[in-house]
């Protein structure tokens, strides 16, 4: 478990996606609706940003790495649409932020990782598709 959660904050569309029964055959979704699943799309040539939210900072959105203990963020792909992966980058001094931007359509799978022992990781999903 996550000591911070993980969201994008641009680049991103994200909708709630639905999986009704086809005729007798049942959803794939599990039956947890007060949890709805979600789809991430973004379009080629477009910066994808993501951003933790650290829980023990009132739950401070982006928050600078000075007020993280040594406890810094890094971004990793655990699934690409093109090899290599894009480049990831983020602001200076703020490791919560992290940014790519995709040049191929694709399923794009992202690790968001807290140093530390309790610090935990964080999976993002994300289609990419041409404009």
């Amino acid at each position: 478990m996550a000591d911070f959660s993980a969201d994008f904050t641009s680049g991103v569309t994200v909708t709630e996606w639905s999986d009704p029964p086809l005729g007798n055959l049942p959803t794939r979704l599990n039956a947890f609706t007060e949890t709805p699943h979600l789809h991430a799309i973004g379009t080629t040539g477009t910066q994808v940003e993501i951003t933790a939210t650290v829980p023990p900072f009132d739950g401070v959105a982006g928050e600078v790495d000075g007020n993280l203990g040594g406890r810094l963020f890094a971004l990793h792909f655990a699934e690409s649409a093109i090899l290599p992966p894009p480049s990831i980058s983020s602001p200076a001094a703020q490791s919560s932020v992290q940014r790519f931007t995709p040049a191929l359509a694709g399923h794009y799978t992202l690790r968001l990782e807290r140093v530390g022992v309790t610090g935990g990781s964080v999976f993002l999903h994300v289609d990419v598709l041409d404009p």
